[in-house]
């Protein structure tokens, strides 16, 4: 199973855009670090510019754990709220960052939210394969939200045909509709044996984990929430049973073997000279 984490801030990347990147990123993130490290697991970790931007430590304590750098925009606005210039900026600024304080060549990108929509697909495949993406984890085959997801993978196609490789999010078949599993929020809520039911018939090399390190965190809601007012749905979205997540991630990289996208399919794909400072 392919092991991603999404390296962002919630305060800024879900609550409000226009706040700065807070240092709970840092613990979060080296938390998760600590869990991986215990059961010698390394992933492919999608990393925002703006934490790249603020703490370059982290990105390069990330690398040197033996993890894949990969790109998740730079300020993690929704992709299809952006013009084509605005995109093709972030995309500049967000891999040249990572290639810089890495070393390594970036060659992968996951789009904030899966905002990916059929009317921007050409100008943001050319956009991504402009900086050296080559396969892009996006798309998740299930429509839960409206803002995001597709209901056929003729998307998939679409995406072959302007030059990416696409790996869309793991999903399981229920009474004929797609229902996502193994992330983010549906790991979160599911109880754990609902997860391993779900991910039965999942091909166990290549399917697909993904999660946040905020979802460790379970002061969040209570020290944020002294400073700002956290709508009630928000907060129930967004908070409810982060105290399951150690243990089911625990769980989960006993009961799987895992590794990054980068050394399952691309590890012979180039990378720069540079040496990790």
């Amino acid at each position: 199973m392919i092991f991603t984490a999404d390296i962002e801030d919630w305060q800024q990347s879900v609550y409000d855009f226009d706040r700065a990147v807070s240092n709970r990123v840092v613990r979060n993130t080296s938390r998760l670090l600590d869990i991986l490290d215990t059961h010698n697991v390394t992933g492919t970790f999608f990393i925002q510019g703006m934490v790249a931007e603020k703490f370059p430590q982290l990105i390069r304590s990330i690398a040197q754990a033996g993890n894949e750098l990969a790109s998740h925009s730079h300020t993690h606005r929704m992709i299809y709220n952006l013009t084509e210039a605005q995109f093709r900026a972030e995309m500049q600024r967000s891999v040249g960052l990572l290639e810089d304080i890495s070393g390594t060549k970036v060659i992968g990108f996951r789009a904030p939210t899966f905002s990916v929509r059929d009317d921007i697909l050409d100008w943001y495949c050319d956009a991504l394969r402009e900086q050296g993406i080559i396969y892009d984890s996006s798309i998740m085959l299930a429509t839960v939200r409206s803002c995001y997801g597709f209901g056929d993978d003729g998307i998939l196609q679409r995406i072959a045909a302007r030059g990416l490789d696409c790996y869309p999010m793991s999903v399981s078949r229920v009474l004929g509709k797609n229902l996502p599993v193994m992330g983010g929020g549906y790991f979160r809520i599911y109880p754990y044996w609902l997860s391993r039911w779900l991910a039965r018939d999942l091909n166990h090399a290549t399917s697909i984990f993904y999660m946040h390190p905020y979802e460790l965190d379970t002061h969040e809601h209570r020290e944020v929430s002294q400073q700002v007012k956290i709508p009630l749905k928000m907060a129930v979205h967004q908070f409810a049973r982060r105290g399951s997540i150690p243990g089911k991630l625990n769980k989960l990289l006993q009961d799987y073997p895992f590794t990054s996208f980068k050394e399952h399919y691309y590890a012979d794909a180039p990378t720069v000279t540079n040496a990790i400072q």
